[in-house]
């Protein structure tokens, strides 16, 4: 593992410095040594994209969905290359993926705001150690596409689960930035915002989060953002 994850830093590097098909071909190498690395085969994929390689970019994230269904950036990555492809009805469908998922990612924001998570000494630790493996793999996926809304949505929630609210606030800021029109990160950035006791500011995502909601037909961020306004409304005397 440890040769694999020296390989799989080199190849980054490589892509940082210009040479994309080096990379590819030390991606390659690390895939071949182990078949099942989520973020090398999740690279991969998003560099065969880069390099007009699309069928087997495809061809990597269905891999990696093989064993990992319920990984979020594959499902998103699959859905931009079908859509590359023309491939729209396919696109569609993995996005509606990648949506559900992500709102189980929202739930899980929700939980941290009231404080509903609970462990012994160990098990922080050993959740901590979770966080910021999370937080690592998602910093090098917006690395690889700062365009990636859903990077930073991931990034932001994992911030959420690591209560370190301050730096979950920029990541949904950026993703709101990335895409006006994803409504789960509305949700998230006004989680980060009551959590960093900024209330007003607060009601006012939640506000915009539920126009968007409803013009995109996104009920569960809808209805959560709804309960969160009907609570905060009901506790805050807002001034002009």
């Amino acid at each position: 593992m440890s040769d694999a994850k020296h390989l799989y830093d080199e190849a980054l590097a490589l892509f940082r410095s210009g040479n994309l098909t080096q990379a590819i071909s030390q991606l390659e190498e690390v895939v071949r040594k182990d078949p099942e690395l989520e973020d090398v085969l999740e690279t991969l994929g998003v560099l065969y994209a880069k390099a007009d390689r699309l069928d087997e970019a495809i061809e990597t994230m269905k891999h990696l969905l093989r064993f990992s269904p319920n990984h979020i950036m594959a499902h998103t990555n699959l859905s931009r290359f079908y859509v590359q492809k023309g491939m729209i009805l396919e696109a569609e469908k993995e996005q509606a993926e990648a949506r559900r998922l992500s709102w189980k990612a929202e739930l899980k924001a929700q939980k941290t705001l009231s404080g509903q998570e609970q462990s012994s000494e160990d098990e922080t630790g050993k959740g901590d150690k979770d966080v910021q493996a999370r937080i690592t793999r998602y910093q090098r996926v917006i690395e690889l596409d700062p365009e990636d809304v859903l990077g930073y949505f991931s990034l932001g929630t994992a911030y959420l689960d690591g209560r370190r609210s301050e730096e979950a606030r920029k990541a949904f800021e950026q993703a709101i930035q990335v895409d006006p029109n994803h409504s789960p990160s509305y949700f998230s950035l006004g989680v980060a915002l009551e959590a960093l006791e900024r209330t007003k500011e607060a009601v006012h995502v939640y506000e915009q989060g539920l126009k968007v909601a409803d013009r995109r037909g996104d009920m569960i961020p809808l209805k959560k953002m709804e309960m969160r306004l009907k609570a905060l409304k009901g506790n805050l005397s807002l001034g002009p």
